[in-house]
């Protein structure tokens, strides 16, 4: 088993590794792509059996809808508020306010999903569906940036 791990997390590096290379493709395939590899991921991480799967990546679609519709909603207010200098004081706070509202919202849908999550994975693999989520994302983050660098001697940052 540990070894079916390793070889799925390895493949997944070289995937990710992929990704952060230039492509000429659409927006959506590199999306799509990297919804395909988070599945992988969250799946290997939280170990999933064939029938936990079945149950709970049902589940997981709609919350992941949601989360999304509520982060297309932020991004607009974000996109206002890039004009910050130009708008009124009133809608600048309207605007924060609405981005502060959309925090709220994920919060209260991951709080929900989580007891439905819970439901089917028990609650410690469903604690951990959260986390590896999140882990995704640090790994991601961090291939892309590692790709963007220079390669050309030592970074005096590092």
């Amino acid at each position: 088993m540990k070894k079916y791990i390793l070889f799925l997390t390895t493949l997944f590096a070289i995937n990710l590794a992929a990704l952060a290379q230039p492509k000429d493709g659409p927006k959506q395939d590199k999306q799509e792509y990297i919804r395909t590899q988070k599945i992988a991921f969250i799946s290997t991480e939280l170990a999933l059996t064939p029938e936990e799967a079945e149950k709970f990546w049902p589940i997981y679609n709609e919350y992941d809808a949601k989360m999304e519709e509520v982060r297309k909603e932020r991004k607009g207010y974000h996109k206002e508020l890039k004009t910050i200098n130009e708008l009124s004081d009133d809608k600048a706070y309207e605007l924060t306010e609405k981005i502060l509202d959309c925090d709220t919202k994920e919060a209260s849908i991951r709080k929900e999903y989580l007891a439905k999550f819970a439901e089917v994975l028990g609650k410690k693999k469903a604690a951990k569906v959260f986390y590896a989520e999140e882990k995704f994302k640090r790994e991601l983050l961090k291939e892309i940036h590692h790709h963007d660098k220079p390669h050309d001697g030592p970074n005096p940052h590092d």
